[in-house]
């Protein structure tokens, strides 16, 4: 009798267990739902939904949400809201979230790490720090000046959303580092949409997101097109399979450098290069005070022009939200929340060091 009554909550306790036992065995998680179970349930996800124009998960994101407030006012109109009825409900609804979200792609978080797959330390210290600046200080420049009217001028990729979505795609199935490590990932019906949230999602200080449920990959329409690229190949990562934002902006970085296009590749170092001159600025001012000198004026036009942009939609909603980010990511197996978006460096640093120790 206690069962009956009680089950949704001892269910929903129930997989939160087990999801943090599963969170033990990593290996175990790629080898069987990373590269087994969940690359079938995406490749059909996207087979069916690729046809769909626009972004399925949107439409259900919006319904879901009208549905809840629709069934939140009946339930105050009835005063029903706390009652043991309306807790079962909520309860019940929270089991299935639950299921659904970890059975579609949450347990992406708990796979093992691509350091340790690939065998790539994720330390680095100061000199390495430097000299990798240095790098990519040359390679963005010389990308720069091919795609610019002259050092001081600031670029404009000249492609239309949907080609430069269509360039991200293609690379990951030429990828090297996909096809020796991870041969068992399906790249078929890789498709990126436009978000329909576009504007919120710009006001909440995000570039898109990959949807759980429909394993839909989704870019914000409305922010520069030069930062398009990097974006797009960053939630095709996530599609593909890797939760951890560490790891999406590595894959995305390799790429965009990986491209015959030269936009893509100056999209790839020039992200890079600004996460590597932020690290320095933690550290060592002067030291970035020197590097910066060095970096094509076009170049920081860009980056002033990305910056301006964000600024402009700056609110104290981003901060609200990217704040429960943090903290969704952080239950989720990412100890650094958030700021792992900003700690792929290590991943670049020690990828690059062998061509780096060659040039400079």
């Amino acid at each position: 009798m206690i069962f009956k009554k009680n089950y949704a909550i001892i269910l929903l306790i129930f997989q939160i267990i087990t999801v943090s036992i599963l969170s033990n065995y990593p290996s175990f998680i790629e080898k069987f739902y990373s590269l087994g179970l969940y690359q079938i349930i995406s490749s059909i996800n996207r087979k069916i939904l690729s046809f769909v124009p626009f972004s399925f998960g949107d439409i259900l994101y919006l319904l879901s949400s009208i549905y809840c407030i629709y069934y939140l006012f009946i339930t105050i109109s009835n005063k029903k809201l706390i009652s043991i009825f309306f807790l079962k409900k909520l309860i019940n609804f929270f089991n299935l979230i639950f299921f659904i979200f970890y059975f579609q792609w949450g347990l992406n978080y708990l796979k093992l790490p691509i350091s340790e797959k690939l065998n790539i330390k994720t330390t680095y210290s100061i000199e390495e720090l430097n000299q990798t600046a240095e790098y990519l200080i040359i390679k963005t420049n010389e990308l720069h000046k091919e795609i610019s009217i002259d050092d001081s001028s600031s670029t404009n990729i000249p492609y239309s959303i949907i080609k430069i979505n269509e360039i991200s795609t293609k690379g990951f199935s030429k990828l090297s580092i996909l096809q020796n490590n991870y041969p068992n990932i399906n790249l078929n019906y890789l498709v990126v949409k436009e978000s329909l949230f576009s504007l919120p999602l710009t006001y909440l200080g995000f570039s898109g997101y990959v949807n759980p449920f429909t394993n839909e990959s989704q870019i914000n329409y409305l922010i520069p097109k030069n930062n398009l690229p990097h974006t797009s190949s960053h939630e095709i990562a996530h599609q593909l399979g890797f939760a951890n934002e560490i790891e999406c902006n590595f894959l995305a970085f390799l790429n965009t450098i990986s491209s015959e296009d030269k936009y893509f590749k100056y999209n790839g170092y020039k992200f890079a290069l600004k996460q590597c001159l932020n690290e320095i600025y933690k550290y060592d001012i002067e030291s970035y005070k020197s590097l910066i000198k060095l970096v094509n004026t076009g170049i920081l036009k860009d980056y002033k022009n990305s910056s301006e942009f964000w600024n402009n939609y700056s609110n104290p909603f981003e901060t609200i939200t990217k704040s429960g980010y943090d903290k969704f990511l952080k239950m989720n197996n990412i100890k650094d929340g958030i700021e792992s978006y900003s700690m792929s460096i290590s991943l670049i640093i020690n990828y690059l060091k062998h061509e780096i120790n060659q040039v400079i």
